[in-house]
């Protein structure tokens, strides 16, 4: 049974250490580093208790509104059964009814999956910047939000 909730930094990090394409060694303190003192939210999806994914954002300085969902996963043994597509709809729920007006994602051409979920609900592409190769160049996207 999948449960959808609050998680922690340590769960965070858990499960991106099973994500192959999640590469690096992140800690808690280089997250919050990145946060800083803005608001966040981290949801954490369980199947039977287990870790399977997480989705992590936080409020975005100078854009007032804006909610920036930055990072999220689902382990391999747990894809292909929407939980991707449910972590984005509870933040986008969540987000929509602390107030905030707009949500924000960036994703790359090397995750058309990730694109494609993202353009199927509704986010649109607001922006583009080029690097040394296409499948690294960063694809900004953006949805309103509909008030809680």
């Amino acid at each position: 049974m999948l449960n959808i909730r609050q998680g922690s930094f340590e769960e965070a990090i858990a499960v991106k250490a099973g994500i192959p394409e999640m590469h690096g060694s992140e800690t808690v303190k280089d997250l919050l580093a990145r946060i800083g003192s803005s608001p966040y939210l981290l949801l954490v999806a369980e199947v039977d208790g287990e870790l399977a994914g997480f989705k992590l954002g936080y409020e975005t300085s100078g854009a007032e509104g804006t909610f920036y969902s930055w990072q999220g996963g689902v382990l391999p043994a747990y894809r292909s059964g929407g939980i991707a597509k449910k972590l984005l709809l509870a933040q986008e729920s969540q987000v929509a009814e602390l107030g905030y007006k707009r949500i924000t994602v960036k994703s790359m051409n090397r995750y058309p999956h990730m694109m494609k979920m993202l353009l199927s609900n509704g986010y649109q592409i607001s922006g583009y910047q080029e690097k040394t190769s296409p499948v690294d160049a960063k694809i900004s996207f953006q949805k309103l939000l509909i008030p809680a």
